[in-house]
């Protein structure tokens, strides 16, 4: 008789060895691997990958599960298997986390540490937060968007009533938005519970990227953001979270507290003319109304990133850059990038 299955872990991959890391990391830290499963989604006809696979499970029983598709085109199209993975989740699963495939579990028995808190709530709502930003909070809905916990831990039951990890890029912002307007409901709807125990590494975004392939998520991001909060996605949430507090309150007909659409529209306008800004990045080299329109326009123009790059090749090689970039940490970081490996 098979080992029920009581944590599932989520993820996209298509890079073998660092899947294979990431699943060292799960097999040398957990106290009862059986009881764990991780469900993957690969593009289709990846050879490498599910030879991979296959060669992990035969250590490791029934430990993968995975999905082939053709979804993801370019990175903005991540998200979009998440959702068919959810609904791949064993059934006796307690637990549910999304992952990256650059993450290192550090913690002895963590999966331990995670069952331990199945009980913690009747009703069995909760998240477990686990990543970096674990204690952060959050007094500005943009601020999900930018800063989520990106690796909790949710109940089955959280996301079987949300009934989705995302309907548009980032399955964290979107859970962390749910979790921002559940708490506006009252303190006593807040079900985030903070683990001090558990820790990752790997737990930076594109890291590890060319110069071209940078900004070419940074055009990604700057529209996925705008999607995230916009009317329509910022509803969905306001809806989930609607959903987990009837059931936490036991109130079929409590008052929905709703959302304004023209404060929505209107907010992402102003803010788009000091995006980063508002987007956490106070010190940011785009810091005027003038440049903020440039960059808009850049992000709805893909033929440019030829013409950008030379540009800052060319202001990098005159010495013109750390000119431009006075904060000389961030002048740092970006000729760090420029240098990371050659610019095609």
């Amino acid at each position: 008789m098979s080992t029920k299955k009581l944590i599932s872990i989520h993820l996209n991959s298509n890079k073998p060895k660092s899947l294979e890391k990431f699943i060292t990391s799960i097999v040398h830290n957990s106290q009862n691997l059986e009881n764990i499963e991780i469900l993957v989604s690969i593009d289709k006809n990846d050879m490498k990958m599910i030879d991979t696979i296959k060669q992990i499970n035969c250590n490791k029983k029934d430990l993968i599960r995975y999905i082939e598709t053709d979804l993801i085109k370019t990175f903005a199209d991540a998200w979009k298997p998440l959702n068919i993975l959810l609904e791949k989740t064993s059934s006796s699963v307690i637990f549910i986390s999304c992952m990256s495939d650059d993450v290192r579990f550090l913690t002895k028995n963590w999966d331990a540490k995670i069952r331990g808190y199945e009980n913690y709530y009747k009703d069995k709502i909760c998240r477990i937060r686990c990543s970096k930003f674990k204690t952060e909070t959050y007094k500005d809905i943009w601020e999900c968007g930018y800063k989520p916990d990106s690796y909790a831990f949710y109940s089955k039951r959280w996301l079987q009533t949300v009934n989705k990890w995302n309907p548009c890029i980032g399955p964290d912002t979107f859970q962390e938005c749910i979790a921002y307007y559940m708490r506006n409901y009252g303190r006593k709807y807040n079900r985030e519970i903070i683990d001090k125990d558990i820790q990752f590494s790997g737990q930076e975004v594109s890291s590890n990227l060319n110069f071209k392939t940078r900004l070419e998520r940074s055009r990604i991001y700057y529209k996925a953001f705008f999607i995230l909060m916009s009317y329509k996605v910022q509803s969905s949430a306001n809806n989930s979270a609607y959903e987990l507090i009837k059931i936490i309150s036991g109130n079929d007909n409590l008052e929905k507290k709703l959302l304004s659409r023209i404060k929505i529209y209107y907010t992402n306008f102003i803010r788009r003319l000091n995006f980063f800004y508002y987007r956490g990045s106070p010190e940011h080299f785009i810091n005027s109304k003038f440049k903020n329109i440039i960059f808009f326009l850049w992000c709805y123009s893909n033929f440019t990133d030829q013409y950008v790059i030379k540009i800052i090749k060319f202001l990098s090689k005159k010495k013109y850059l750390e000119k431009i970039i006075s904060d000389k940490k961030k002048f740092k970081k970006i000729q760090k990038i420029i240098n990371y490996n050659e610019i095609s």
